[in-house]
């Protein structure tokens, strides 16, 4: 499960650059309807939103520790710093980390009365990561480091131990030695690179040691201090990477994943599961090719569950025309038979947690554009949907008792805050408000979802945001078609800062999930095999035809953008139709045969393309797939848009289209984002890339465009 899960929703994040919301009609306290003291949104706002994330709910359920970030517009940064609220909304909620920290990923002693969280100096580039702990039980906050612990703590049940997990080196630092002054000389006036491995670089890593020396790529082992501090232990010699350590319920073991075949580069994920005692006696759970994620024990410590599906190895050897699907499974805690879950649940299940009373798991889901909380008896039965409402929840907390939970919520008009209710999901209360004095300010226009049958029949969701005043009365409103990407990732209920900032400027707005996104079960997951821009395209464009017939659409004036794979299917919409006036790619592929070669994730074209270049069906897909192939038919204004570091979809990608739309006369521009990656983009660089796209759509789309060629 589980790497993958998390790129699709750090690529849902990135994609979006949303501001996510929150809640139910009325749960935030305040309307905002129009008046004479609101205003449109505009450019210069971007810098005033601030995002909540990662709550974490104190076991005793009397607090919720968050994180809130903002941007610092002078240092370019976006930073966090660590609030903590009382669950029954006594208190207004107050900072426990320090201003000249970023903080993240807090996390609660199982006494309630320490929080521990990630540091790093504020506006320093690749500052040491140090892990701070606050008690709670004191009005000013004392920022404390607890001996011996070097790494994200995890407590043990009992309050004795703290687990964590560093990169831990085979032996000390080889000092290379040369046979002659002048071969050393020759070496050190030398300032490129140099390999001989094939993963050497990765999007926001930037290019990487030999993964397949342990010295120079050193395993995250596990290690143990007591809770008091001292000196730590260390308790697994894997030569490899432990991931989510967990600990057994009465404190003498930690269950993890680990993938034994992490320093093979031909090997693709495919994680097993582990114990471990705290002495140090490892045991080796599956070994079975699937890839394994996110263990928890069993209150009574004899089960575990955990994420588990096919690995990409076997995916890719036997050529099927489909993914894996993800389930939930249980087994005993020392090993032996499965039994699957969710089977008959047809999405995609997140990090599961046993109830206390060991009657349920837990876990978050995407059921088409929302996300909630989910459940399913442990003895077998149906899932069942907890939470509800058109919105997304994220980052469920439980308290230990399991009567509570804290987690965010956003619709498409409030970015998300940080909310508390029961398990059930009743009782809920907001408990951050970190832009609600931005959004008196503000008029935001809410999406509207809708439903509409593609070419073959399969319905698709999307969503339309009408500008402010919406008459079709009196005139006719351009369009903007926005795709997501992934393609395995989803639109929502979420604020998307861009889209407001288009709506405020009289565009009409859809965004859809096309066959490939995920929340619709596993053959609309997969309706995207080997086929790229066939189905995907039908679907997003049955979304302009549903528009035009029940809106007021002026169809001489509508633009179409995308980024990363919503990139790609941009290129591939202008190859395709001469239907929109103007089009700005993002990060897009334009030709698949150069990206296997030049991407840090070749995996993609392997699978979903059956094969690389050379391989014959690959190789023919490739090619018919690729945008540039067809940009003899582009008429479309097109401005392209790209981060000159990017390594998940090289800038060469935008080169190539860019330079074959010139080439044609066809009316392009390209703009390139120095020092950006293809997610993770500075303030500065985003909002200067929201600047262009205004222009961009307001050259080509503000009257009707008159000429495609210069």
């Amino acid at each position: 499960m589980l790497d993958r899960l998390n790129a699709l929703r750090r690529c849902i994040a990135i994609i979006l650059v949303s501001l996510m919301l929150s809640g139910l009609p009325g749960i935030f306290g305040k309307s905002l309807p129009d008046s004479p003291a609101r205003r449109s949104i505009e450019l210069k706002d971007f810098y005033r939103f601030q995002t909540v994330s990662s709550p974490a709910i104190s076991p005793d359920g009397r607090y919720v520790a968050y994180v809130k970030s903002s941007i610092d517009e002078q240092r370019n940064i976006r930073a966090g710093d660590v609030w903590l609220a009382t669950t029954d909304g006594s208190a207004e909620p107050r900072m426990i980390s320090y201003s000249w920290e970023t903080a993240s990923s807090p996390r609660w002693s199982p006494d309630s009365k320490v929080v521990a969280y990630i540091n790093h100096t504020r506006g320093i580039p690749g500052a040491e990561a140090r892990y701070s702990f606050i008690p709670v039980d004191v009005l000013k906050p004392r920022n404390t480091q607890i001996q011996g612990v070097d790494g994200a703590p995890v407590f043990s049940p009992d309050n004795q131990w703290i687990a964590f997990t560093k990169r831990t080196p085979s032996g000390p630092k080889v000092v290379r030695q040369y046979p002659s002054e002048f071969e050393r000389l020759l070496n050190e006036r030398f300032h490129g690179r140099i390999y001989d491995w094939m993963d050497y670089r990765f999007d926001q890593r930037g290019y990487l040691p030999d993964p397949r020396d342990p010295l120079a790529s050193p395993p995250e082992e596990l290690y143990i201090v007591p809770r008091g501090g001292g000196t730590a232990k260390q308790i697994t010699g894997l030569g490899f990477d432990v991931h989510n350590p967990v600990w057994s319920p009465d404190s003498k073991s930690l269950a993890f994943t680990a993938n034994s075949h992490d320093r093979d580069e031909y090997t693709y994920e495919r994680a097993d599961l582990w114990t471990t005692t705290i002495d140090g006696k490892t045991q080796r759970l599956t070994d079975d090719g699937y890839n394994y994620g996110f263990p928890d024990w069993s209150p009574d410590g004899k089960y575990l569950t955990f994420g588990r599906e096919q690995g990409l190895n076997q995916v890719i050897k036997s050529k099927q025309d489909h993914g894996a699907p993800i389930d939930i499974y249980k087994m005993s805690a020392t090993g032996g038979k499965m039994e699957n879950l969710t089977s008959d649940w047809d999405l995609l299940p997140g990090e599961p947690q046993w109830s206390n009373d060991g009657r349920y798991v837990y876990f978050s889901g995407g059921v088409g554009g929302d996300t909630h909380l989910f459940r399913v008896p442990v003895d077998g039965g149906k899932v069942q949907q907890i939470t509800q409402g058109e919105r997304n929840l994220s980052r469920f907390s439980i308290s230990s008792s399991f009567d509570k939970m804290a987690y965010t919520s956003a619709d498409s008009t409030h970015p998300a805050e940080v909310f508390c209710s029961r398990i059930d999901g009743k009782g809920e209360k907001k408990l951050s408000g970190v832009n609600d004095a931005l959004l008196d300010e503000l008029i935001l226009n809410p999406a509207k979802r809708i439903h509409f049958p593609s070419k073959d029949g399969t319905v698709i969701e999307g969503w339309v945001i009408l500008p402010r005043g919406y008459d079709p009365a009196r005139k006719v409103y351009p369009l903007i078609l926005a795709m997501h990407g992934g393609p395995h990732a989803a639109y929502g209920d979420a604020m998307d800062f861009e889209f407001q900032l288009w709506t405020a400027s009289d565009y009409i707005v859809l965004y859809t999930n096309p066959r490939g996104s995920t929340g619709y079960g596993e053959k609309f997951l997969w309706g995207t095999w080997g086929g790229w821009g066939i189905r995907d395209f039908e679907d997003v464009m049955s979304g302009v035809d549903y528009v035009v017939q029940h809106y007021s659409i002026d169809q001489k004036r509508m633009g179409v953008t995308g980024y990363s794979y919503g990139g790609f299917l941009a290129n591939w919409t202008i190859t395709h139709t001469s239907r929109f006036s103007a089009a700005i790619v993002g990060a897009g592929i334009s030709n698949w045969l150069s990206d296997y070669g030049t991407a840090d994730i070749p995996r993609t074209k392997e699978s979903e393309f059956y094969g690389a270049p050379w391989d014959p069906k690959g190789g023919e897909l490739l090619r018919q797939l690729s945008p540039v192939m067809y940009a003899d038919k582009v008429t479309t204004p097109t401005l392209f848009m790209h981060g000159e570091y990017d390594m998940r979809v090289p800038i060469e990608q935008g080169e190539q289209m860019y330079t074959a739309l010139k080439k044609r006369g066809v009316t392009a521009k390209f703009i390139r984002y120095p020092e950006s990656y293809h997610g993770g983009w500075s303030p500065w660089n985003t909002i200067h890339r929201y600047y262009q796209e205004l222009k961009w759509w307001d050259q080509y789309l503000s009257q009707p465009a008159t000429a495609t060629k210069e």
